[in-house]
């Protein structure tokens, strides 16, 4: 097969595309599409190659396999090991106990399913998770498992491809429904995925047995689809769909009508595209952990010139294991059996240390003895936190009633920042012989018409919420105390309001509002007294990683601040919110009242010598929920001595 050096400069554009949107360079928010052209670029040279060992009759799916392992588990396989001293180092057991797991999921090429089950791709989260990206790896192998079977049954070249048109057409029709009714597993499963890799298959089909018709033109129009996806494309579309045709589709016209002699061609062929097109597979495994690993370690963002040189520091990496590591196993140097007993030795051993580290937990041991003490009490609540998977519950569920009985009734209604606060209200009421019932929903803000759209984890929040207001208005709950992750709520890429869907950035504020004071005012046309806990910020990472990484670094009892401007910014949208849809009786509980320093000059402390109080990226921990509760019985039965506020550190 010709070596064509402009298909090496198309990686490198995927490659790059990635990974700059991986650094968070806003410009290069649709960089994700990388993935794209690399699954059509897979598929075209694949299936190249099988269609001419076919045509010769010596076509082999065991030599087919023996390729893909010297290709793929080599470096795969190394920079997975290479991961595992750092993650031993730095995460926390709950961190480590999902690193575990995805270790082992990326070892047996079962990535994009685990991840399925647990991250959103496009959540902020899935910065700081280093194996993230081997879901795609993981789809390719799936891919490269089941495609060469078709060839396994001496059809006719014209019927086989029959069938991949007819397979890719079908994928790429599921993956337009998927977009729209289950948009995750659309993302990240083979079935809606496949066709992007057909795509390169059926590019193959056409340029077999002929000679390859260029275009300039058709291979200009290519790149610029390519590349006008990059720049214009963003988390908030739901890929794949129909629309993945733009940046697919200019990679199929590339790889059709490019040739060394074209201008496109030439572009492509320059020699430093080409140099990263060779290390992009060792690039592409390098990226995610060395940024991963430095958000996680490091306290703050990285700037512009710290991602830069992280950059510059995977490309160092890829060079290296590109040229010891992927080049001597690629060739004929290593005889495969050796090579194959190797990789299962090493594929035992992954999957065992990954079994080890999940089965204990996320081996809290590897922590100092302080350190571990204060992971163990800096956790959070989720009791009565009802998920899609449980279904709707019957409101109210009996496990969820406290202290009933005793003649006056106070309801929580939210999500899982209600549930957070939940422990420390009931033992707040508890002591006034006053029950209290959880009404909470993850993924569930109080606001009637008004949920999450495109979340699975959000499917039953307007069912749920229905049935709740059913049952305060029937009840004898006095009153109800309204609660939720308002700041993550707003900033969900799709929002269902009324039964109509928008995307963020066209989310109508006012109409939340308006539904929101609905809410409020059917439950106070029942007499209910209503009080609203309004929102904490949504921390950039967890607040028990900050503490516990300066505790690691000898500060027995660190602090958390947090400045009061930044509070402000990262509240403020939320702010609008609550400020414009409540009507003016409503009770209100403001924690910057308890975690911030009144004066002009003071900050907001969210942990406090040595005592966190939130547990990761918003949720109370029983400190911070403790100071939530007692400025709730403030706000309700009068100050009787307890005070919510926290003591500041002097300067």
């Amino acid at each position: 097969m010709n070596y064509r050096p402009e298909i090496d400069g198309l990686r490198s554009l995927g490659l790059l595309a990635v990974i700059f949107a991986h650094a968070g360079f806003a410009a290069f928010d649709g960089g994700y599409i990388g993935v794209d052209i690399f699954f059509v670029i897979s598929g075209y040279l694949i299936t190249k190659v099988i269609l001419r060992e076919y045509a010769e009759g010596r076509f082999s799916i065991g030599r087919f396999y023996a390729r893909r392992v010297r290709r793929i588990l080599p470096a795969l396989f190394f920079v997975l090991i290479c991961t595992i001293p750092f993650a031993w180092m730095w995460l926390l057991p709950d961190a480590y106990e999902q690193f575990s797991k995805s270790l082992m999921a990326a070892t047996l090429s079962l990535s994009n399913i685990y991840f399925l089950r647990n991250t959103g791709y496009f959540s902020p989260e899935t910065a700081e998770v280093p194996l993230i990206h081997t879901w795609s790896l993981g789809l390719e192998e799936q891919f490269y498992l089941l495609f060469p079977l078709l060839f396994l049954f001496r059809l006719k070249i014209r019927t086989i491809f029959s069938i991949v048109l007819a397979l890719a057409l079908g994928s790429l029709l599921l993956s337009e429904a998927g977009s729209r009714f289950f948009p995750v597993a659309n993302y990240y499963l083979l079935p809606t995925r496949v066709w992007e890799i057909l795509l390169g298959s059926i590019c193959a089909f056409q340029v077999f047995g002929k000679d390859r018709r260029t275009s300039d033109v058709l291979a200009a129009a290519g790149l610029s689809l390519v590349i006008l996806s990059i720049f214009l494309f963003d988390p908030s579309l739901n890929i794949p769909s129909l629309v993945a045709l733009l940046p697919t589709g200019g990679t199929a016209l590339i790889l059709l009508f490019a040739s060394q002699t074209s201008v496109v061609g030439r572009i492509l062929a320059l020699s430093p595209l080409v140099w990263l097109g060779r290390i992009s597979f060792s690039a592409y495994l390098w990226h995610q952990p060395v940024f991963a690993f430095w958000r996680i370690r490091s306290p703050q963002p990285p700037s512009t010139i710290v991602m830069c040189g992280l950059i510059a520091l995977v490309l160092l990496l890829s060079a290296l294991s590109w040229y010891f590591v992927e080049q001597p196993f690629r060739g004929q140097r290593v005889r495969f059996a050796k090579l194959a007993c190797a990789a299962c030795a090493l594929a035992v051993g992954l999957v065992g240390f990954g079994a080890w580290g999940d089965v204990k937990e996320g081996l809290p041991s590897r922590l100092p003895n302080n350190v571990r003490e204060f992971v163990d009490r800096t956790t959070w609540n989720d009791n009565c936190l009802f998920q899609r998977e449980d279904g709707i519950p019957a409101l109210p569920s009996m496990e969820c009633m406290f202290n009933i009985g005793s003649g006056r009734t106070i309801a929580v209604w939210g999500d899982s920042i209600g549930a957070s606060i939940s422990p420390a209200l009931q033992e707040e009421f508890k002591r006034r012989n006053i029950g209290m019932v959880q009404l909470t929903h993850g993924f569930c803000a109080p606001i009637l018409g008004v949920s999450v759209a495109r979340d699975e984890g959000a499917a039953n929040c307007e069912e749920f919420n229905r049935r709740a207001l059913d049952y305060l208005a029937a009840s004898n709950v006095e009153t109800v105390i309204l609660s939720a992750s308002w700041v993550s709520f707003l900033a969900a890429p799709y929002m269902q309001i009324d039964s109509e869907v928008y995307a963020n950035g066209a989310i109508p504020l006012q109409s939340i509002a308006d539904n929101l004071r609905e809410t409020v005012q059917r439950l106070e046309a029942t007499g209910k007294q209503v009080v609203i806990v309004y929102p904490a910020p949504r921390f950039d990472k967890p607040v028990v990683d900050l503490m516990a990484s300066r505790m690691l670094r000898g500060d027995p009892t660190p602090s958390f601040e947090f400045s009061k401007a930044d509070f402000e910014a990262n509240t403020g949208r939320a702010y609008q919110l609550l400020n414009s849809g409540l009507p003016q009786d409503v009770s209100k509980v403001l924690p910057e009242q308890l975690f911030c320093d009144p004066t002009s000059k003071g900050g907001c402390y969210f942990g406090l010598d040595g005592v966190a109080y939130i547990a990761d990226r918003g949720h109370y921990t029983r400190a911070g929920a403790e100071r939530i509760a007692a400025a709730v019985a403030d706000e309700l039965f009068g100050a009787d001595g307890i005070t919510g506020s926290i003591p500041l550190p002097l300067n």
